[in-house]
């Protein structure tokens, strides 16, 4: 595997998965950072910054549950360069934030919208119909509406855009079947250079080898982006 590989462990979930066991990969044990689940406090954001600071954007990087999903900013505050964030999530995540020093798994996008200034667009894929996008002050594109072409992406997924026949997450979910969510980043995986990807929605309480197998679908996506 060319791309590098790494494992942010908040919940001990990946420690009971196999998908990662043939590969060479950074782990961050992060299950001891208090003020990071769901919401992510000020001295959370200092430890998580600290636990990341010499690793590279340009990898595959599993985040662990939905609750943890706010980390995407963390990695996409070393893009320094124009480009498109793609967010394949049944939820938008664009919650306004209720204290400006709180980051929250409800709301990140919308925090990286506003802090970001080399974020240029939005691609969400797979969110539900029900959550409206319009926003005038941002440029926000629903699949199979494209963005910028000239630009590069990060892709951001979680794991809940799928049908829960495919596999179990935290939060309510989609319909995509793993087939459908594969084709459309690929789609776009040759239309763009990648900068970097991240993958959450792991369930802690779920005892299955489903989510195991995902990850182990992902990373060979996108082993050399």
């Amino acid at each position: 595997m060319d791309t590098p590989f790494i494992i942010m462990d908040f919940t001990k979930v990946y420690r009971s998965q196999t998908f990662y066991l043939n590969y060479r990969y950074n782990w961050i044990d992060c299950s001891e950072i208090s003020g990071s689940d769901c919401y992510c406090d000020r001295e959370a954001t200092y430890a998580i910054r600290d636990r990341i600071s010499g690793l590279p954007v340009r990898a595959v990087h599993f985040l662990d549950s939905g609750n943890h999903h706010y980390i995407t900013k963390f990695w996409t505050d070393k893009i320094h360069q124009d480009f498109i964030l793609v967010v394949a999530d049944h939820h938008p995540d664009m919650q306004p934030a209720l204290f400006e020093d709180i980051l929250s798994c409800g709301g990140w996008v919308r925090t990286v919208l506003d802090t970001n200034l080399f974020l240029k667009e939005v691609l969400f894929i797979g969110v539900a119909p029900e959550y409206e996008l319009s926003c005038d002050k941002y440029r926000l594109f629903r699949h199979p509406e494209k963005p910028s072409p000239g630009l590069p992406v990060y892709i951001s997924i979680d794991k809940d855009v799928l049908n829960p026949e495919v596999v179990t997450t935290n939060w309510n979910q989609g319909t995509m079947t793993y087939n459908h969510l594969q084709a459309i980043i690929k789609e776009i995986m040759a239309r763009h250079q990648v900068l970097g990807v991240d993958i959450c929605g792991e369930c802690s309480t779920c005892i299955d080898n489903r989510s195991n197998r995902i990850n182990s679908r992902l990373l060979k996506l996108f082993s050399c982006i």
